[in-house]
């Protein structure tokens, strides 16, 4: 079982409001941090890397809530398909 937590004044507090019998003997080993989310419109990495051509895609489905009938299951799919056909042939 894996806890996450954060060291605040020399303690360890334990985050998700999880928590531990007293006297429970546990290791510590330092996690790495993990890089806030960028902003993609300004072209910054994430905290995994993106191609050029995901950023793009992306940046194409921003907005498609707002619309006044979204596109349903099967009319993604066939948008999909048709970017595939694009790149692939």
């Amino acid at each position: 079982m894996t806890f996450q937590g954060r060291v605040k004044n020399g303690v360890i507090v334990l985050t998700n409001g999880s928590s531990l019998a007293e006297g429970t003997l546990v290791n510590i080993v330092p996690a790495e941090e993990v890089p806030a989310p960028s902003n993609l419109s300004q072209g910054r990495q994430g905290p995994y890397p993106v191609s050029n051509e995901q950023r793009e895609a992306l940046l194409g489905l921003i907005g498609l809530w707002k619309m006044d009938q979204p596109p349903d299951d099967e009319e993604v799919e066939r948008i999909i398909e048709e970017a595939r056909m694009k790149k692939y042939g």
